[in-house]
């Protein structure tokens, strides 16, 4: 049986994968602009962490329904609430942060903007209705009970129950918790890479304005600042991010969700049966649909923060590099204007 992660442990990890949103929402409400972040990446992410709730909510909901039987053989315990704690903590930031960065997105062309923007909430709104809301009814009232027990059902007892879970588990889950991230991550790297081969020209620009500005008198108001990017501000917080959640998928092997814990009271199968061994992939299939995809998926949200942050990262070291050298050429030249100042008053 897992090693069960002991209540220190537990605090910590939730504490340090909630901290890790709140600097990139923060970084977003100070600077109100979301230029450079991929609405892909935000949105898939999103759909992600709402598949994630719905498996913990229902799982954790299942539990304690069965767990107020006489002689239950299980009971929720504090493992299942941080379990659901945390993934209902990170779908509320998710969405804070996904929210924020669509609010605060540059409208380019006012019109297809806000079209774009409706477009994307009613799509996520769609989702919801298939995963959360259903769910939420379930629980919270009794109109999916059968007629022939309309009250105080129990969960296994509403068809539309094992029905939406099935949905999930063998077409819903291999899309929006792997296929769908995949392709998010993928869609803000290249938004990335695109930005900075965008800053090339841009930087050759700057530098023959602060050229052709030195011929200017002193005088004449500064040029407008570009833009903040984005990226180089939440570099860091990306990484840090990506290490904490990289943690929290290993730790998911020893956290037993409740899916696995509903199996401890089926029946084992005869010991005389010899049964041949399945394929490996039908068994990692099988881990994977009813407690590894926490894992999983953590996992590659961690892979993918890093490599966005990695390359957020090297743009904000190369342009700390780029002002440091910038600000030594233009001292340079003021220390040049001074001593030619000082040689006509002398020679005058």
């Amino acid at each position: 049986m897992p090693v069960r992660c002991c209540e220190d442990e537990i605090r910590i990890i939730l504490a340090l994968t909630w901290a890790s949103f709140i600097p990139q929402i923060k970084h977003v409400w100070k600077t109100k602009d979301s230029r450079g972040i991929s609405t892909a990446y935000l949105l898939f992410n999103v759909l992600c962490i709402t598949e994630h709730v719905f498996f913990q909510s229902l799982d954790t909901a299942y539990l304690w329904d069965i767990s107020k039987l006489p002689s239950a053989p299980v009971s929720v315990s504090l493992l299942d609430w941080a379990n659901l704690a945390q993934e209902l903590g990170d779908w509320v930031l998710s969405n804070v942060f996904f929210l924020l960065c669509l609010y605060y997105s540059p409208p380019i062309r006012p019109h297809r903007h806000r079209l774009r923007i409706l477009l994307i909430l009613a799509f996520y709104s769609f989702f919801l209705l298939f995963t959360l809301v259903p769910l939420i009814l379930d629980l919270t009232t009794d109109v999916f009970c059968p007629p022939r027990h309309p009250h105080d059902c129990l969960l296994p007892e509403r068809d539309v129950v094992p029905f939406l879970r099935g949905i999930h588990c063998y077409f819903l889950l291999p899309i929006t918790t792997v296929i769908l991230p995949v392709l998010g991550f993928y869609k803000q790297a290249q938004r990335q890479r695109r930005q900075r081969q965008q800053g090339q020209p841009r930087r050759q620009h700057h530098q023959e304005a602060r050229e052709q500005a030195t011929m200017i008198p002193p005088s004449h108001p500064p040029s407008p600042t570009t833009p903040t990017d984005l990226n180089r501000l939440l570099a860091r917080s990306r990484l840090f991010q990506a290490a904490i959640f990289a943690l929290s998928a290993i730790l998911w092997i020893f956290r037993l969700p409740p899916g696995k814990q509903e199996r401890a009271y089926e029946p084992p199968p005869p010991t005389d049966d010899h049964l041949p061994p399945q394929p490996w992939l039908l068994v990692f299939l099988h881990w994977w649909i009813f407690m590894g995809y926490m894992t999983v998926d953590e996992a590659i949200f961690a892979v993918g923060q890093g490599v966005v942050g990695y390359l957020g990262l090297r743009k904000a070291i190369a342009a700390e590099g780029r002002s440091e050298g910038e600000e030594e050429a233009e001292r340079r030249l003021l220390l040049v204007a001074a001593e030619e100042r000082s040689t006509y008053g002398s020679e005058s």
